[in-house]
C-alpha cells in the first residue's frame, strides 16, 4: 500500500469509454486525479481481477475474484463510486489506466436493476478482449436465475453474491488470462513458437551430430595414416627379412662346403698316397 501524499504524485491519463464500432467518450469524474483513490493492484497476469458491483448509486461490491493478484478493494470502490464515476451509460466500455495496468468498466442494465462489470487487465492486453470478457460476466449476471434481482435488491451488501458469482468470475478470467484460448492469432502465434523451440533443438542435435561426424572423419583419416604408416613399414620389415634369410642360406652354403673340404681332401690325399707306395 501506499500513503495518500505518494498516491497523489502519480498521473492517470483520462477514463475513455470504447464501445464496439463506436467513438470514444470520457467518464464524467468530480475534481481531478488526486481526488479519486488509486485501485492498487499488484500482479503480474493479464488479468488479474473481476467485480460485478451494484449500478445504483451505493456502487456496493456484490462479488469479485482477483487472479494471481492482490488487489485493494478500497480502491476499487474508490474507483467505481458516484463520486467518480457520475455518469456511466449502458453498454459502453469505459477504460482508464493507472500504474500500469488498465481497468474496464461497463453497465449491464439500465434503472436500479443494472450493475457494474468491472476489470483489471495489463496495459498492453487487447481492448477487444477485455470487452468480451466484460460481455461475458454481465451475461452471466443477466442470465442467472434470480441473480440480477438479488443484485438489485435493497438488502444486498458487500460480498453477498460471491458464492454465485465466483466461480463464473473463476472461470471466465482464467480462460481470459491466456490469450490463446481467445485469440487465433495468438494461438497461432503460441504454436510457431512451439515449432521454433523445436526447430531449434533439431538444429542443435543436427550441429552435434555434424560434430560427431566431423570427429568420426578425423579418426579415418588418422587410422588409415596409421594403415600406410603400418604397410611401409612392413614392407621395409619383409625386405629385411629376406636378407636376412639370404646371409644365412649363403653361411650355411659356405659352411657346408669348408666342412665337405675338410673331410674330402684329406681322404684325396691319402689315396694318392698309398697310390704311390704300391707303384713303388
Amino acid at each position: 500500500h501506499t500513503s495518500p501524499s505518494s498516491r497523489r504524485r502519480r498521473t492517470q491519463k483520462p477514463a475513455t469509454a470504447a464501445p464496439a464500432g463506436g467513438p470514444r467518450a470520457k467518464i464524467a469524474f468530480s475534481g481531478g486525479a488526486d481526488d479519486m483513490g488509486e485501485p492498487l493492484v499488484s500482479g503480474a497476469t493479464m488479468v488479474s481481477f473481476a467485480a460485478v458491483a451494484k449500478g445504483s448509486n451505493d456502487r456496493t461490491l456484490l462479488a469479485w475474484y482477483a487472479h494471481g493478484a492482490t488487489v485493494d478493494l478500497n480502491g476499487v470502490r474508490s474507483a467505481v463510486s458516484p463520486q467518480q464515476m457520475q455518469r456511466v451509460e449502458v453498454g459502453k466500455h469505459y477504460n482508464f489506466t493507472t500504474a500500469g495496468q488498465t481497468w474496464h468498466v461497463m453497465a449491464t442494465d439500465a434503472g436500479t436493476r443494472g450493475v457494474l462489470v468491472v476489470a483489471v487487465t495489463a496495459q498492453n492486453y487487447p481492448l477487444r478482449h477485455a470487452h468480451g470478457l466484460l460481455l461475458e460476466i454481465g451475461n452471466a449476471v443477466s442470465g442467472g436465475r434470480g441473480i440480477l434481482e438479488k443484485a438489485s435488491a435493497p438488502y444486498a451488501t458487500e460480498g453477498s453474491l460471491n458464492a454465485e458469482l465466483r466461480p463464473k468470475l473463476t472461470s471466465s478470467v482464467t480462460r481470459y488470462n491466456d490469450l490463446k484460448q481467445v485469440d487465433q492469432l495468438h494461438a497461432t502465434l503460441g504454436k510457431v513458437e512451439s515449432v521454433k523451440v523445436v526447430m531449434q533443438e533439431s538444429i542443435e542435435m543436427a550441429l552435434q551430430n555434424c560434430v560427431a561426424l566431423e570427429a568420426i572423419d578425423q579418426k579415418a583419416d588418422e587410422l588409415q595414416s596409421q594403415a600406410g604408416m603400418f604397410k611401409t613399414r612392413a614392407k621395409k620389415l619383409r625386405k629385411q627379412m629376406w636378407w636376412k634369410k639370404c646371409k644365412v642360406q649363403l653361411l650355411l652354403t659356405v659352411l657346408i662346403i669348408v666342412i665337405l673340404a675338410v673331410i674330402i681332401v684329406p681322404i684325396v690325399i691319402m689315396q694318392q698316397q698309398a697310390s704311390n707306395a704300391s707303384k713303388n
